[in-house]
């Protein structure tokens, strides 16, 4: 099981795309900085991909509130905050940061 964490707004850049190609099934998606971005309904298409495909999807609640994203109206999303955050970590096997 890997954690991604994906720091890159999907408007900026490909790495959301990216992670796609490598996240499977039993994986977890942490959006944090940028990257709660994604949430945004022209990005959110992607996100409801990979939960299809069985990732579990995450956002720092700081940086959504930081950005006036409300995380808590996306469903199948988990909001943690950096305690949930170092949960997370410890949780999967190893991580993979995108920038």
């Amino acid at each position: 099981m890997t954690l991604h964490i994906l720091f890159e707004s999907p408007f900026a850049g490909h790495a959301l795309e990216e992670c796609r190609r490598v996240a499977g099934a039993g994986d977890a998606l942490l959006l944090a900085g940028d990257g709660v971005y994604a949430l945004a309904d022209t990005a959110a298409d992607a996100l409801h991909a990979l939960r299809a495909d069985g990732i579990a999807l995450f956002a720092l609640a700081e940086d959504c509130a930081a950005r006036g994203i409300a995380s808590a109206e996306v469903p199948g999303l988990g909001a943690v905050d950096y305690g949930g955050f170092v949960e997370l970590t410890l949780a999967h096997e190893r991580s993979v940061s995108w920038f």
